[in-house]
C-alpha cells in the first residue's frame, strides 16, 4: 500500500489529512521491486489519527477482497518492504507474501506509500476530487472517502455496452445481459465459461480470440458485480447466426414496437431484424417473441385473474356508485373464476336521465385462451345512436347467467315496475325464459335479422325474404294483414311457419308506442361488440381496461360534439327530418278543423293527422316520436317548424343529461390497493385440437368482405354420383343403389391386338 501527501492538495492541516493511493488486483515483481498489473483506487481525506491496520482491512473488504490478506507498504523513493509491525490482532493471521507472487493475479496484494515522502508525481485531477460526497465541511471531518467505481446505466448503456476494468453492475442479471448485447452488437459469438451467482467468465468461441471479460461479486452482503478482467481485443471474425437471438429475447428488444403497432406483421418484423443484427428469422420465432412481448405488455392470465378484486376496488374507488360483482367457484379454500359484472355509475345515470326505455341484450365470443361470453346491456341515446350500460364475463350463454346478469342490472336500474320498458333480443331461449321471469309485463322483441337467418333455412327465395320484411315493417294491423295474406298465397309451408310466431314480439304494427323507438333489429348490441372487437381476445383485466377505455373516450367525445350541433336535435335525427321532408312531394293535406287534416298520398290512401294531440292513422309518428311523411306534409304547408313536433327524448338537453356525467380513469396496477382476499385462480383451460378459430362464420348466404370475385354455391342441390339422390354424398350413402354397384365395377381390360405374322415369299 501506497500513503503520499499530496503537494498541491488543499488540505488545511496536512498533518491531519491525506490521500491514500491503493494499488491491488495485480502482482509484486521481486526482481524488479515494483508492483505490476492492477488497478489504482484513490481515498481521499484520510485521517492520520483513524489509519491502522484494522482501518486497511475494511479498506481491502470494500474493494471486494476475502481476508486474511498480505499488505507493502513504502516510503517514498524508497524499496517496498513487507510490513512486520502488528499492531492489533488483524495482523497476526497474514501470511508470507512470497506465496502469493507465483499464483493467479486474482490472489491480491497491496502497496503502500507513507505519508512522510516528498511531492508526489501523481496528482488528482479537479473532477475526482469534486466527485466526492457531501459538503466541504463534511469532507474535512471524514476519516476516509470511497472509490466512485463507474457504474453501468441500464437504461442508456445497454443499446451499446461499453466495458472497462472496475466497472461495477447492479446485478448479475444485468451483466449478463451487458455481455449478450454486446455480442449482438459487435456480432461475435462468446461463450459464458463460468456462469454461477458469485462469478462469472466469459469467452469467444474463436479458439483463436484472446477476447474475454470476468466480474465477480463486489461483497457477500451485496449482489453487485464488478468487473476485474478485461480484455477487449476481438481478433475473431464476425459471425450472423447468433444463440442469443432468440424469441425471449426479441420479445424485449421490440417490446415497444408491439405497444405501438399489435399488428406488426413478419415482413416488419424480420426486416427490422436484418437492419439491427443481420440475422434472418422464421415464423415461428416471430410467434413466439410476439407471444413473450404481449406478455410483457399485458401481463400473464394467472396474474391478471389473481388481481380481480385490486381491480373492482379500484374501479369503485375511483367511479363512486359503480357496481362490480364477481361470482367464484371454491376449489377447496381456494377461489376459481366465473363471472364478473360491471355497471359503471357514469352509464346508469346517462341512462336513467337523458335516454328511452329500450334495451338491446346480446352476448359475443370471448377468443382469448379463458373462453367465455362477453354479456351487454345497449341502450339508445337522443341521437339514435348506441349507449352502453352494462356488461360481464360469464363462463357461457344460458339461462342461468342471463338471469345472474338481468337481476344486477334490474337493481342497477331501479326497475321495479316492468311495464314501463322494453327489451330487444335474438332468440336465445335461455333468454327469453329469462326476461319472462324477471319482467313479465315488458315488451320483449326479438330481431328480425335473426328471425329471418331461421327462416331462410326452410324457405329460401327472396320473395319469401322481402314479404317477412313487409309484414315486420307493416306499422298497422291491416298493413300487416295484408302481407301475411300474400305470403299464403306464395307458400303455405312459409305461411305456417310464421304464424306460429307471436306478431307482438316482430312486427311494429303491434308494438308499444312509450318506448319512442321502432327498432326491429339488435344493431346497436352488435355495433357495440364490433367496437371492442380487438379488446376480446385479452386476459381478462386487460379486456375489462380496454371496453372501459372505450367507454370513457366515447363520453368525453360526445360531450366535445354536442356543443357543435346547429339544430336542437343531433345530426342523425335532423337528417331523417331532412329525408321525409323529400318524400312529402307524393302527398296533399287538406285542412278539417280542429287542428285536424286530412293526408292524400300518391296511392291514393288518405290519412288523418292530429297536430295538436300528435298523432297519424299510419302510426309512424306516435312510434318514433318524429314526422312521418303525412304529418310532415301538413307542417311544410302549414310554414310551422318541424323540429317543434319531435319528441323530447331527441332534443339537446336530454342529450346533455345522457353524457354529463365522467367516467374517471384509473392508475396503473402497480398503485391499485392491496385487498387482502384470496387471489382468484382461472379457470381450467382445455386446449382444443387444431388452431383457434378467430374469425366469425360466415351465413351460408353471405357474401364475403375481403374483395372475392367468386360467391360460393348457394342454394345448390348436389346429387350423389353413386345413388342420384338428391342431397347425398359418397360419405354419407349407406347403402349404394344396384344400378351404381355394377357402375361402379371395374370394367375388363381391352383385348390387345394381335397380327399375323407374314407369309415368306417363295425363292424362284
Amino acid at each position: 500500500m501506497t500513503i503520499r501527501r499530496t503537494g498541491e492538495e488543499e488540505y488545511e492541516n496536512e498533518e491531519e489529512a491525506f490521500t491514500l493511493r491503493v494499488h491491488h488486483h495485480g502482482r509484486f515483481n521481486e526482481a524488479k521491486n515494483e508492483y505490476i498489473g492492477g488497478e489504482v483506487t484513490y481515498f481521499d481525506w484520510v485521517c492520520i489519527d483513524f489509519l491502522s491496520l484494522l482501518n486497511l482491512d475494511v479498506i481491502a473488504k470494500d474493494l471486494g477482497y476475502r481476508l486474511p490478506l498480505s499488505y507493502y507498504w513504502k516510503e517514498y523513493g524508497e524499496n517496498v518492504e513487507y510490513e512486520q509491525e502488528v499492531e492489533d490482532a488483524a495482523m497476526e493471521d497474514c501470511v508470507d507474501p512470497t506465496s502469493y507472487w507465483d499464483q493467479s493475479f486474482e490472489i491480491p496484494e497491496m502497496a503502500s506509500e507513507d505519508r512522510d515522502g516528498s511531492e508526489s508525481d501523481m496528482h488528482l485531477s479537479e473532477g475526482e476530487l469534486n466527485s466526492v460526497d457531501g459538503s466541504e465541511e463534511e469532507r474535512r471531518h471524514t476519516p476516509w472517502v470511497r472509490k466512485s467505481y463507474p457504474e453501468f446505466n441500464a437504461e442508456t448503456d445497454l443499446k451499446d455496452p461499453k466495458f472497462q476494468v472496475g466497472q461495477v453492475f447492479a446485478s448479475a442479471d444485468l451483466f449478463r445481459k451487458a455481455v449478450r448485447a454486446h455480442a449482438l452488437k459487435q456480432r461475435r459469438a462468446v461463450v459464458f465459461e463460468k456462469n454461477d451467482p458469485n462469478r462469472i467468465k466469459v469467452g469467444c468461441k474463436s479458439e483463436n480470440c484472446g477476447w474475454q471479460i470476468f466480474a465477480s461479486i463486489l461483497s457477500e452482503d451485496h449482489r453487485t458485480f464488478k468487473v476485474k478482467t478485461y480484455t477487449p481485443l476481438h481478433t475473431c471474425a464476425m459471425v450472423f447466426k447468433n444463440g442469443f437471438v432468440n424469441s425471449n429475447m426479441l420479445g424485449r428488444k421490440y417490446v415497444n414496437q408491439w405497444r405501438v403497432n399489435p399488428d406488426w406483421n413478419f415482413d416488419g418484423f424480420a426486416q427490422q431484424l436484418r437492419d439491427d443484427y443481420s440475422v434472418d428469422a422464421s415464423l415461428w420465432q416471430y410467434y413466439r417473441a410476439r407471444k413473450h412481448a404481449k406478455k410483457l405488455i399485458e401481463g400473464t392470465v394467472k396474474e391478471q385473474y389473481a388481481r380481480i378484486w385490486d381491480y373492482c376496488a379500484k374501479l369503485r374507488r375511483m367511479n363512486p356508485g359503480s357496481t362490480t360483482q364477481v361470482k367464484c367457484s371454491l376449489d377447496g379454500d381456494i377461489p376459481v373464476f366465473q363471472r364478473i359484472y360491471i355497471c359503471l355509475a357514469a352509464l346508469r345515470k346517462g341512462w336513467l336521465e337523458g335516454c328511452r326505455r329500450i334495451i338491446g341484450l346480446d352476448g359475443c365470443f370471448i377468443k382469448g385462451q379463458h373462453r367465455g361470453q362477453l354479456l351487454t346491456a345497449v341502450g339508445v341515446d337522443p341521437n339514435n345512436q348506441m349507449y352502453p350500460i352494462a356488461y360481464a364475463v360469464v363462463e357461457t350463454e344460458n339461462r342461468e347467467t342471463w338471469q345472474w346478469f338481468l337481476e344486477l342490472l334490474q337493481v342497477d336500474l331501479n326497475i321495479n315496475n316492468s311495464h314501463g320498458i322494453a327489451w330487444i333480443t335474438d332468440k336465445q331461449k335461455g333468454l327469453i325464459d329469462a326476461i319472462a321471469d324477471l319482467f313479465p309485463n315488458s315488451e320483449h322483441r326479438f330481431c328480425v335479422k335473426h328471425l329471418h337467418n331461421n327462416f331462410k333455412v326452410y324457405h329460401k327465395g327472396l320473395l319469401l325474404k322481402q314479404t317477412l320484411w313487409g309484414a315486420a315493417t307493416a306499422a298497422t294491423e291491416q298493413r300487416f294483414a295484408q302481407k301475411i295474406a300474400y305470403m299464403r298465397e306464395i307458400s303455405a309451408s312459409a305461411y305456417e311457419w310464421m304464424t306460429e310466431k307471436d306478431p307482438r314480439h316482430w312486427s311494429r304494427a303491434f308494438f308499444n308506442e312509450f318506448p319512442k323507438c321502432d327498432m326491429l333489429c339488435n344493431n346497436y348490441c352488435e355495433g357495440f361488440n364490433s367496437a371492442i372487437l380487438e379488446a376480446r381476445d385479452k386476459p381478462i383485466i386487460t379486456l375489462l381496461e380496454m371496453i372501459r377505455n372505450y367507454l370513457m373516450k366515447r363520453m368525453a367525445k360526445k360531450r366535445v360534439e354536442v356543443d357543435k350541433w346547429h339544430h336542437l336535435v343531433g345530426p342523425k335525427v335532423f337528417k331523417f327530418i331532412e329525408k321525409v321532408k323529400l318524400e312529402t312531394s307524393g302527398c296533399h293535406s287538406d285542412f278539417c278543423g280542429n287542428n285536424i287534416f286530412q293526408v292524400r298520398n300518391f296511392e291514393q290512401d288518405q290519412f288523418v293527422v292530429d297536430i295538436q294531440n300528435r298523432t297519424c292513422a299510419c302510426r309512424r309518428w306516435q312510434l318514433v316520436g318524429i314526422l312521418c311523411v303525412h304529418a310532415m306534409c301538413v307542417i311544410m304547408t302549414s310554414n310551422m317548424d318541424p323540429i317543434q313536433f319531435v319528441d323530447d327524448c331527441y332534443k339537446m338537453d336530454r342529450y346533455k343529461l345522457a353524457y354529463d356525467p365522467v367516467i374517471y380513469g384509473l392508475n396503473g396496477p402497480s398503485m391499485w390497493p392491496q385487498t387482502g382476499h384470496t387471489p382468484i385462480r382461472c379457470p381450467e383451460f382445455k386446449k382444443q385440437r387444431g388452431r383457434h378459430r378467430k374469425a366469425r362464420k360466415l351465413q351460408f348466404d353471405e357474401v364475403r368482405q375481403d374483395g372475392t370475385t367468386r360467391l360460393r354455391k348457394n342454394y345448390v342441390l348436389i346429387h350423389c354420383r353413386r345413388c342420384g339422390q338428391r342431397g347425398d354424398n359418397d360419405q354419407t350413402d349407406a347403402e349404394p343403389s344396384a344400378q351404381s354397384k355394377i357402375l361402379s365395377l371395374p370394367s375388363p381390360p381391352a383385348p390387345t391386338p394381335t397380327t399375323a405374322p407374314k407369309p415368306k415369299k417363295k425363292r424362284g
